[in-house]
C-alpha cells in the first residue's frame, strides 16, 4: 500500500496548497471593457437583383434588425488566478446560419456555413466543413434562447507564460480565419473550447492549443473532432513590428478528416503608415470519403495612411485580397476557402446574400441575414474616413470584385461594385449614433449559367443601415 500513502500525500499537499491559495485570494468582481448596448435597423432592396417582383420567393425588400447586451464579468481570484466570462443577451434574429454559426457547444472557431456549388455530394462544400463533411451548425439554437455564452475560462499568469482553461476568443493576425468580433456592430465571434498554454520569452511567445470540436456525446465508439495547434509569435514593440505562425491539425479518423492549415501574417506600423498581410494554405484530407484532398488559398492585405499633415484629421486605405473557389475539373478536392465573416469589405458585397442563383453560388437573397462571406474572389477595397471635429466624422468605402474560377460552365467572373457612404455622431464619449447607405451594382457573374432562358433582368441593389452603440 505504499503507492496509496504516496498518493494521499500529494493530495494533502495539494489540498494544502489550493487552501493557501483561497486564503490569499480577494474573489473581487469587475467588468472588463467594450460592455455595450447595441441597436441597428437595416433596410435592403432588390438583394435577388431581379425587376420582377418576388422573382427568388422573398422579394426585393428585405429589413432587419439586431438588439444585443454585450456583457464582460471577470472574477480575480488572486493576483495571478482569474476566471473570465462573457455573453450577449436579447440577440437577433438568432437561427442556424446566422448571427453565431459556429463553436457554440464545443464547435470550431471557423464558420461552418455552407458557400458555393456542391460539386460533389462526397465532398464538403464548405471553407472548414458543413453537416457533408467535418462541421456543422445544427446545435446552434434556432430560437427560444435569448442569452448566448460566448466566453468562460480560468487564466493563470505565470512568470513564464499564461494558461487557459475552457470557451476562450480567438483571434489571429488581420482577422481573415479567427475573428473574436469585438465590435459591437461585428454579428459572429470565433471561440474554442480548449486547454491552451502560451510561453513567452523576450519578444517571443511560444503556444500549444487543444480543443475539442463537435463533442456532441460521449461515444464509447470513437471519438469527435480534435483541432490541435501551436503558433509561434514576434512582437517588437520598439520597431511596431508583429509577425506570427499559426499550425492547425484537424482529426477524426471516422470520417477521414486529416487537415493542415498554416496561417501566417506581419503587421509593421510606420509613422503615418500601417500594413499588415496574412496568407493561409490548407492541405490533406477533407473527409467524407477517402480519396479526396484539400487545396484552400486566402491572402489579405491592408495599408491604412493618415494625412494628418497635409488634411486635417482624413486618413486613407486600401485593402486588397483572394480566396480560393471551387474548381470544376477538380471535383474531390476541397478548394473553397471562406474569409471570415467579420471581415467586410463592404455593406452588401460578400456580406448579403443576393441574386437568385443558389445553385451556383451558395446563398442568394432567401439566405439569412449575413449569412455571405469573401470567397472565391479577389476583390480590391479603397476608402477615406475624415473627422469634421470630434464629434462628427463621415466614411466613403469602394470595392469591386471579380470570380478567381467560374461557378458554371463558360459563366462570367464579374462581381460588380459597390459604393458605400457611412457616417457618425458622437453624443457623448460613450455613446454613438451611426448610419450608413450602400449601392451595389452587380456584374455578370450574377446571371448565372450562359445558356438559361429568358436572360434575367439583373438590377441594381441598395440599402441602409443605422444604429446606436452605448459603451459602458
Amino acid at each position: 500500500m505504499i503507492w496509496l500513502r504516496k498518493v494521499l500525500q500529494c493530495v494533502a499537499i495539494l489540498s494544502m496548497c489550493l487552501a493557501g491559495s483561497l486564503a490569499w485570494a480577494d474573489f473581487s468582481l469587475y467588468w472588463r471593457d467594450n460592455n455595450t448596448f447595441f441597436a441597428e435597423y437595416r433596410a435592403f432592396n432588390t438583394l435577388d437583383l431581379d425587376k420582377t417582383a418576388n422573382a427568388d420567393g422573398v422579394g426585393n425588400n428585405r429589413q432587419f434588425s439586431t438588439l444585443k447586451l454585450r456583457m464582460k464579468p471577470s472574477l480575480n481570484i488572486t493576483d495571478r488566478l482569474s476566471f473570465h466570462m462573457a455573453f450577449d443577451v436579447f440577440v437577433n434574429p438568432f437561427t442556424t446560419h446566422a448571427q453565431e454559426g459556429g463553436a457554440i457547444q464545443g464547435q470550431q472557431a471557423a464558420d461552418t456555413t455552407n458557400f458555393g456549388p456542391s460539386v460533389d455530394p462526397n465532398l464538403s462544400r464548405a471553407s472548414f466543413g458543413s453537416v457533408s463533411g467535418f462541421g456543422t451548425s445544427a446545435l446552434t439554437p434556432a430560437a427560444g434562447n435569448n442569452i448566448l455564452v460566448k466566453e468562460g475560462f480560468l487564466e493563470y499568469i505565470g512568470d513564464w507564460g499564461i494558461f487557459r482553461l475552457g470557451r476562450m476568443p480567438r483571434h489571429w493576425g488581420l482577422g481573415m480565419r479567427y475573428h473574436k468580433g469585438d465590435s459591437p456592430a461585428d454579428k459572429f465571434s470565433d471561440r474554442t473550447d480548449s486547454l491552451f498554454y502560451e510561453f513567452s520569452l523576450a519578444n517571443f511567445k511560444l503556444a500549444a492549443i487543444c480543443s475539442k470540436i463537435l463533442e456532441n456525446t460521449l461515444d464509447s465508439g470513437g471519438d469527435d473532432f480534435t483541432l490541435w495547434e501551436g503558433y509561434l509569435h514576434w512582437n517588437d514593440p520598439e520597431k511596431d513590428l508583429n509577425a506570427g505562425l499559426l499550425y492547425s491539425f484537424l482529426k477524426s479518423s471516422q470520417n477521414f478528416v486529416a487537415m493542415n492549415t498554416f496561417d501566417g501574417y506581419v503587421a509593421k506600423k510606420f509613422k503615418r503608415l500601417r500594413m499588415g498581410l496574412e496568407g493561409l494554405f490548407t492541405s490533406g484530407d477533407p473527409g467524407t470519403v477517402s480519396g479526396n484532398d484539400a487545396n484552400q488559398k486566402g491572402l489579405a492585405v491592408e495599408a491604412h495612411y493618415d494625412l494628418f499633415d497635409w488634411f486635417k484629421n482624413l486618413s486613407v486605405y486600401s485593402r486588397v485580397g483572394f480566396a480560393s473557389g471551387a474548381d470544376l475539373d477538380k471535383p474531390t478536392t476541397l478548394s473553397i476557402f471562406t474569409f471570415n465573416r467579420n471581415y467586410d469589405i463592404a455593406m452588401i458585397l460578400f456580406n448579403q446574400g443576393v441574386g437568385a442563383i443558389p445553385n451556383q453560388t451558395g446563398v442568394s437573397a432567401s439566405s439569412n441575414p449575413d449569412a455571405n462571406a469573401i470567397t472565391n474572389a479577389y476583390y480590391f477595397n479603397a476608402g477615406a474616413d475624415y473627422s469634421f471635429n470630434d464629434r462628427v466624422g463621415v466614411n466613403l468605402n469602394y470595392a469591386v470584385a471579380r470570380a478567381h474560377l467560374p461557378v458554371t460552365r463558360a459563366g462570367n467572373k464579374f462581381y460588380g461594385h459597390e459604393v458605400d457612404v457611412n457616417g457618425w455622431y458622437r453624443f457623448r464619449e460613450n455613446l454613438n449614433l451611426g448610419g450608413s447607405v450602400g449601392l451595389f451594382l452587380p456584374g455578370e457573374f450574377y446571371d448565372g449559367a450562359p445558356e438559361r432562358l429568358p436572360a434575367r433582368a439583373i438590377d441594381h441593389a441598395y440599402g441602409a443601415q443605422m444604429g446606436v452603440t452605448l459603451l459602458f
